[in-house]
């Protein structure tokens, strides 16, 4: 292979040292798995005209660049929608180095970044392919005091759900409490881990932290341990409470997992629920009920309009709070919620 000088390793291998590993050309009958190191060069410059690096730097993408990512999934109903991994057509996902197969696309955006297939990392002495998912995910187990968890979910993408966790996450943390942030499902992406950590709380964490390039088409087993690892590790800086946020919507396939599974039953005290509308609003509380899940707010977009607030709040009495003007109603209403827990 004909390596060209400009190489860009993303942000999604940031974990990983590529310089201990061995690039090869593609291997005979190789067969793609989520999760392994690819190396690419570009073909075609379109949507994503810049990615980040693993050592956090916007690089601009130019024809040929050799781009070192991860293979994966997404689900993006604003942008991709990546299901399977041809590796004779392949494009990049994500700006952090997700890299797949587009299947369709939100009309809004311009076509994916097209990549071609140059090589695989393998261990130097094993000789097996570089897979963040096995190099990094080591699952837990339950046995553990779970923490107090409040869910953020939305009733799709770009709906406010990083914004409110963070802000949220923020306001107790003023308030003296030890906060943990979580962003446990989604696609690969620096922009919502570097939103939690400038809220200075006590210990934030990314699903990709844990090899996972993406959440999308995991399995429910997978989803469980990978939330209870998660969970386990936050209890290391002994939060009051953990925000949980789950990527997309209500009605994707892994946020349905994940809520309904037994753990997040256990230690959730509540979910805030995010919407761009009244409608979507409504929606999203019924579902959320129907789930199982005890509604704690609804915010997000729908907060920019009082017409949409004033629609919502005439069929549903969970409260509308805006992060921006309500922070201390979401200080006593979790503050609420947190005492119930500990009486029961």
């Amino acid at each position: 292979m004909k390596v060209s000088v400009n190489v860009k390793i993303t942000w999604s291998l940031r974990d990983i040292q590529p310089q201990n590993y061995q690039l090869v050309s593609p291997p005979k009958n190789y067969i793609p798995k989520v999760g392994d190191v690819v190396v690419t060069s570009v073909l075609k410059v379109n949507n994503h005209t810049r990615v980040y690096s693993s050592e956090n730097k916007y690089l601009s993408l130019f024809k040929r660049d050799v781009i070192y990512g991860v293979l994966g999934y997404r689900y993006a109903s604003d942008a991709f929608h990546a299901d399977t991994i041809d590796m004779e057509n392949l494009h990049l996902l994500t700006n952090a180095g997700l890299i797949g197969t587009v299947k369709e696309k939100n009309a809004n955006i311009s076509e994916p970044t097209s990549l071609k297939f140059e090589g695989v990392l393998i261990n130097k002495t094993e000789d097996e392919i570089l897979n963040l998912k096995t190099a990094l995910f080591q699952p837990g187990n339950s046995d553990f005091n779970y923490p107090p968890v409040i869910f953020v979910v939305g009733s799709g993408m770009n709906s406010g759900k990083t914004t409110t966790t963070a802000r949220v996450g923020r306001a107790l943390f003023e308030r003296g409490m030890r906060v943990a942030l979580l962003k446990v499902t989604g696609s690969v992406s620096q922009r919502d881990i570097f939103e939690f950590e400038s809220t200075g709380v006590n210990y934030t964490a990314d699903f990709s932290d844990y090899g996972f390039p993406s959440t999308y088409l995991c399995s429910p087993d997978e989803l469980e341990a990978l939330f209870m690892k998660m969970l386990k590790d936050a209890t290391s800086s002994h939060p009051d409470v953990v925000l949980v946020e789950i990527a997309d919507g209500i009605l994707q396939r892994e946020t349905q997992i994940l809520l309904q599974n037994e753990i997040a039953m256990k230690s959730s005290i509540g979910v805030i629920l995010t919407a761009p509308c009244a409608c979507s609003a409504l929606a999203l509380t019924e579902k959320t009920k129907q789930i199982g899940h005890s509604p704690i707010a609804v915010t997000g977009i729908i907060t920019n309009s009082p017409l949409f607030m004033q629609e919502f709040i005439q069929y549903d009495a969970t409260p509308v709070i805006d992060t921006k003007s309500g922070k201390s109603k979401f200080v006593e209403t979790i503050l609420e919620r947190m005492k119930v827990k500990v009486t029961v």
